[in-house]
This record gives C-alpha cells, sequence and structure tokens, in this order.
C-alpha cells in the first residue's frame, strides 16, 4: 500500500490551484468528469496527481470541514481491509470513479479524520 494522493476542499479554487502551480511546482492534468468542480495536480511523476483540489462554497456555516478532505491509499487487500472496517463498527462510501477503473472506500476514523482506500473496479 501506499499514499496516492491528498485531497484538499478550496473556497477559493483557482488561488489554490495558483498557490500549488507556482510555489509548489505542480502541474494542472487530467481529471475524471466529477459533477463538483476541482483539479488534479501533478508532480514530476507522469501519470501521478499528487493533489487534489475539490471547489467549495463558503456558507457561513462552523460545520464545514477544514482544507485536507482525505488522504488516499492505493493497494492492500479489499476483502481483507473491508472485514477490518465492519469489525470496527465503521460505516464506509463507495465509489466508482468515472472513466477509470477504480473503487474508492472512504472510511472516517478517530476526530473525524477520512481516508480513502483504492481498489481495482
Amino acid at each position: 500500500m501506499r499514499l496516492d494522493h491528498v485531497n484538499v476542499r478550496s473556497r477559493d479554487l483557482e488561488g489554490m490551484r495558483a498557490f500549488f502551480e507556482t510555489v509548489v511546482g505542480l502541474s494542472v492534468g487530467d481529471r475524471p468528469d466529477f459533477d463538483f468542480p476541482g483539479y488534479w495536480l501533478y508532480g514530476e511523476a507522469p501519470g501521478e496527481a499528487i493533489v487534489h483540489l475539490v471547489g467549495v462554497e463558503d456558507d457561513g456555516s462552523p460545520e464545514v470541514p477544514g482544507p485536507v478532505d482525505h488522504f488516499a491509499f492505493r493497494g492492500g487487500d479489499y476483502d481483507r481491509q473491508m472485514v477490518a472496517i465492519n469489525r470496527a463498527g465503521l460505516k464506509t462510501r463507495e465509489v466508482t470513479v468515472p472513466g477509470r477503473p477504480i473503487r474508492q472506500v472512504f472510511v472516517r476514523g478517530p476526530e473525524s479524520v477520512t481516508v480513502e482506500l483504492q481498489f481495482p473496479a
């Protein structure tokens, strides 16, 4: 298993994109056709989006989560990890990435830290 990407929520999507491009040196690249605004930012390794940006609206609610939405890990054994999640009594949300053979399993841990586990669809 390895770290795949970090997902960052931003109320200023264009400002956040510019920061990661200018200061960090990442570049905007291919992103699946999700139904919400965002960018996938790539480093030097070809085909590896390492930061996913998601645009969010500021409705003034204190309930809006912080800027780091989740950490994503790729690999592992789906069946074994689902057994562990179920034994821990945790709920999951599963998503298939549009146009990609990737199954995402989202699970929330202590202190509301959300982890995305990626498996082949």
